[in-house]
């Protein structure tokens, strides 16, 4: 899994919540990490926030699925009901609010087909 964030501590929180779960996963602090790291590797699933510096999450959506044919989930703290349309407007596979429950994640985690 890619998980994409500004904050480092919440990259670190969330892959270590993963690794527990027996999941492995790489970070990047910007969309522009986030677009290296898709077009060097291959993920399952990337956790996108929706607010990232520079170029925001949900500008960098197209470019990042475009790279990737991996579920896009958009992490965000501003859960209205027109930011989740947007997310779905604009192509995520889904939304995910924050702060994450863990729950939540590896609910996701198990709908992908290599899980089900």
């Amino acid at each position: 899994m890619l998980v994409v964030d500004d904050e480092p501590a919440i990259i670190e929180i969330l892959l270590r919540s993963l690794e527990t779960q027996g999941h492995a996963g790489k970070g990047a602090e910007s969309a522009e990490e986030a677009a290296a790291a898709l077009s060097a590797g291959t993920y399952d699933l990337v956790l996108l926030d929706h607010v990232l510096p520079g170029v925001t999450g949900m500008q960098a959506l197209g470019k990042l699925r475009g790279l990737t044919k991996a579920p896009v989930y958009i992490m965000s703290g501003y859960t209205g009901d027109d930011t989740r349309q947007d997310v779905m407007l604009l192509g995520a596979t889904g939304f995910l609010p924050k702060p994450l429950a863990l729950a939540d994640l590896l609910a996701v985690i198990a709908a992908l087909p290599e899980h089900a």
